[in-house]
């Protein structure tokens, strides 16, 4: 479809095809090489941890959620505990002892967990199993790419192409963001409604729009921060009523695709009403966990947030002007991108944390955005030397930025959570009962699934632990291990 933008002469789709798929190749080899060695090996973190076992659990036991805690006892236990900081971490332990997927899956809803089923199926080690795991981000900017060709066309939409996906693929945001998580997938569902809305714009008509609503479903059967999508969804279809012919059974049968895209990809959401649960759980972290996220301030974070990769802040700043500046026809899509973005930082206002992963639900959008704002102008230049100089500039200022960002990135890592691990085993401590720092819990809990673990969140607590119950050995925060004959390792 993207060939017939250009309406090349016949004989000539073959050449244009080769020449894209160059460039895409470019951009695609330039992310590779900027991400190359920066990639971490270690052994599965907290959250990591979590998603593995929930993974290992299976296709079908996310897809149903297996042993979910009803919602009527989610709710009741969350009531009588959830206020209470004594009772934090019982209420924890509770949710872990029932092998609930939902819990192990912190909320989400299932749908990274199918690829990440299918990958730690094959054996693979920490490293390669993370690295696979780029390629979500890497059809993204595919998407990024050919939809901006398509929908765009010509000089446009080839310039906003290159940018978008150079961007995106480029960015420290992206290529920081390598650890396992479902923010990634989530980012290509929205990535790819927003896309599709702007093709309505453009003239595509209703099946863009239900395409919109399908990719809504995916995210909603992805991430909890999905109300904001199926908001900009709908939205839309009010304001560009007049484009769409909205009425009542465009309405319904939108309603009607999203419920069904929703109960093929993650039935028991619906059926069981498991959504609610992560709704819950924000609200829970939001009133009665302080630092839930990290232990930073809200200037914090976006003092963090603007250092990761202040030239593509630069950039969003001056598309933000080029927009207001530039002419009706030239903002196609690009005040539902705003709007996107602006929703989805209200959203997630509270989430105070350092690092790129929690900029994933809303950056792609400015990334889109401010290749489809600044391709006009550049466009307008006119003289193609000038266009693909200034294009030239801008990727060379990206790469200079992202080189100068990841050179310190993952230098060295860690290797005492491995040598942990390796005590424990050699110890023969894996079946056994072991005192260990919170921090560690969902770690031993995935690598030794047969370990009883008893957990305390300070140092201080661990003679009072030990003297309420037996255990076989106390791992300290420092990683050093202490066997119950008193033998340290």
């Amino acid at each position: 479809m993207w060939v017939a933008v250009y309406r090349s002469p016949r004989g000539s789709e073959g050449s244009s095809a080769m020449k894209h798929l160059v460039l895409l190749g470019l951009v695609l080899t330039v992310a590779l090489l900027a991400v190359r060695n920066k990639i971490p090996s270690g052994i599965y973190g907290y959250d990591e941890a979590d998603y593995m076992f929930a993974a290992s659990m299976g296709v079908a036991a996310n897809w149903v959620d297996v042993g979910t805690i009803p919602i009527t006892d989610f709710v009741k236990i969350g009531l009588q505990r959830g206020s209470d900081k004594g009772q934090q971490s019982a209420l924890s332990t509770i949710a872990r002892d029932s092998r609930d997927p939902v819990v192990y899956r912190h909320w989400h809803g299932p749908l990274y967990y199918y690829w990440l089923a299918m990958v730690s199926s094959l054996g693979l080690n920490e490293h390669t199993t993370r690295a696979l795991g780029m390629i979500i981000p890497a059809v993204t900017g595919v998407a990024l790419y050919f939809g901006s060709l398509l929908i765009l066309g010509g000089m446009e939409g080839q310039v906003a192409g290159i940018l978008a996906a150079a961007l995106f693929l480029w960015s420290p945001v992206t290529l920081k963001t390598s650890e396992l998580a479902p923010h990634m997938v989530f980012q290509l569902c929205y990535v790819c409604l927003l896309l599709a809305l702007a093709k309505v714009e453009a003239g595509g008509g209703r099946r863009y729009y239900y395409a919109a609503v399908v990719s809504t479903g995916l995210a909603f059967s992805t991430m909890e921060v999905a109300f904001v999508p199926i908001l900009v969804v709908a939205v839309f279809g009010w304001w560009r009523r007049g484009l769409l012919a909205s009425d009542w059974r465009m309405a319904r049968n939108a309603a009607g695709l999203f419920l069904a895209t929703v109960l093929v990809a993650w039935p028991s959401g619906l059926l069981k009403l498991n959504f609610l649960k992560a709704y819950f759980v924000m609200a829970y972290l939001a009133v009665f966990r302080k630092g839930a996220w990290g232990d930073v301030t809200m200037a914090q974070t976006w003092v963090d947030r603007v250092l990761i990769t202040p030239f593509e802040w630069m950039l969003f700043a001056i598309a933000l002007v080029l927009f207001l500046a530039g002419r009706k026809r030239e903002r196609l899509g690009q005040a539902t991108f705003l709007f996107f973005i602006g929703l989805m930082v209200l959203a997630t206002i509270k989430v105070y944390a350092e690092g790129p992963r929690y900029m994933v639900p809303f950056f792609g959008a400015v990334e889109l955005f401010t290749a489809w704002a600044i391709a006009p102008a550049l466009v307008r230049l006119q003289k193609p030397w000038l266009v693909y100089g200034a294009i030239a500039a801008i990727c060379g200022f990206t790469i200079l930025n992202t080189e100068y960002k990841m050179a310190g990135f993952l230098l060295s890592e860690d290797p005492r959570p491995a040598k942990m691990l390796s005590g424990l085993r050699q110890n023969g401590l894996t079946e056994k009962t072991v005192l260990a720092d919170k921090q560690f819990l969902p770690s031993l809990h995935y690598y030794f699934p047969r370990m009883r673990v008893v957990t305390y969140t300070e140092a201080s607590q661990i003679p009072d632990k030990r003297k309420a119950g037996h255990v076989d050995a106390v791992l300290y925060p420092d990683y050093s291990l202490k066997l119950d004959a008193g033998e340290g390792r």
